[in-house]
């Protein structure tokens, strides 16, 4: 009924598609392989949780020591044993220690020490009791009594050896000193007068006036009076005057430096002249080494070749002016001491018409100073 027909190809339809091995596989290559990456998820048995005190008890179980009260992480790791611990090592070693020091001290020698000497002190006898005579010392010679007070202490010379500080301008004023004068350091004419700063403080002008003044009257120094012998002198208005003691014999004039100048007041004696006094306050100064010299108002008087020493005289006293530095061996006002030197006026001293001096070379003022008060 059915009736197979033969298979036939038309010349038309020709192409057939065969699948066959790749010629990778025929040369012997191994040929890239590509797998598919599938995601698989897997879930594992989770282990049990256990609780707080299960967990401690584990841990305890498993930890070094576990079980055994004298395991030594047992015993560092309790407070109760490691007191005991402690103490009990501590009783050992001062144990220990004991033992060393009573052994040692066992074997020393006993011998005893040799008796000590007995020393015996004997009282020295009192000292015979010492008489100061306080007789009227000698006219001349050194000094044969002790100094009952301040104002009969000896004189402290100032040194012969002591230099200047700086004078930029060379007008015979330091330049410390300068200030007090109100001059310029580095102008020898302050005021343009043809006279330089010194040589105006020497004669008592004021060096830093237009026109010729008086010292006194610059502001830059004042007048001191002695309240119990009545002497005078000018001194800087800024330093400080002090009595040394409650009798006005010592006076000093300080300044801010710590330089001083100190006017010491002596008795003069009946009958004694100036070079006895000289023999008896002065023994180390050379008598020969002094000048004669005045003052401004020309009252006659002595001083040292350095300018560091004045003496001036009246009929029962002796005046002394000295220069005290500090622990410098530089002196900063000099030309002030001679200022004050020659400004110094004795109570009673009548002074004579003062004439305008001639001096070489002319360079003095042409006119002096008013009559200062006396």
């Amino acid at each position: 009924m059915f009736e197979k027909k033969p298979l036939t190809i038309s010349e038309t339809d020709q192409t057939v598609n065969v699948q066959t091995i790749p010629a990778d596989f025929y040369g012997g290559v191994n040929p890239e392989v590509k797998f598919k990456r599938v995601e698989k998820e897997v879930l594992l048995e989770s282990k049990p949780q256990l609780t707080a005190p299960e967990k401690k008890m584990l841990d305890k179980s498993v930890a070094a020591g576990a079980g055994a009260r004298l395991h030594p992480v047992s015993i560092l790791t309790n407070k109760k044993y490691a007191i005991i611990f402690g103490s009990s090592l501590f009783v050992v070693i001062l144990a220990g220690v004991s033992v060393y020091y009573y052994l040692q001290i066992r074997q020393q020698p006993t011998t005893p020490l040799p008796p000590q000497p007995e020393i015996s002190v004997e009282t020295p006898p009192a000292p015979a009791p010492v008489i100061v005579e306080t007789t009227t010392p000698p006219l001349s010679g050194a000094p044969t009594t002790t100094p009952q007070s301040l104002a009969e202490a000896p004189i402290d010379f100032p040194s012969v050896l002591l230099g200047d500080s700086p004078d930029l301008d060379k007008d015979n004023l330091t330049d410390m000193a300068e200030e007090i004068f109100g001059t310029d350091p580095s102008k020898p004419d302050t005021d343009d007068d043809t006279y330089n700063d010194g040589h105006e403080v020497f004669y008592l002008y004021n060096p830093a006036g237009e026109e010729p003044m008086r010292l006194i009257d610059s502001g830059y120094v004042k007048d001191y009076v002695n309240p119990v012998f009545g002497y005078k002198l000018f001194y800087p208005a800024n330093w400080a005057v002090g009595n040394v003691d409650e009798t006005y014999k010592n006076v000093l004039f300080s300044t801010i430096t710590g330089e001083n100048v100190e006017l010491r007041t002596f008795d003069l004696l009946p009958g004694q002249t100036f070079a006895d006094w000289f023999a008896r306050w002065a023994p180390n100064e050379q008598y020969a080494n002094l000048s004669d010299w005045q003052t401004y108002f020309q009252q006659p008087g002595k001083n040292r070749g350095d300018n560091l020493v004045y003496y001036l005289t009246d009929d029962s006293h002796v005046y002394v002016l000295l220069y005290h530095t500090t622990d410098s061996n530089i002196v900063n006002y000099r030309s002030v001491l001679v200022m004050m030197a020659r400004s110094f006026r004795t109570p009673g001293f009548a002074s004579p018409e003062v004439a305008p001096p001639v001096a070489e070379g002319g360079n003095l003022p042409t006119e002096m100073p008013a009559t200062v008060s006396q």
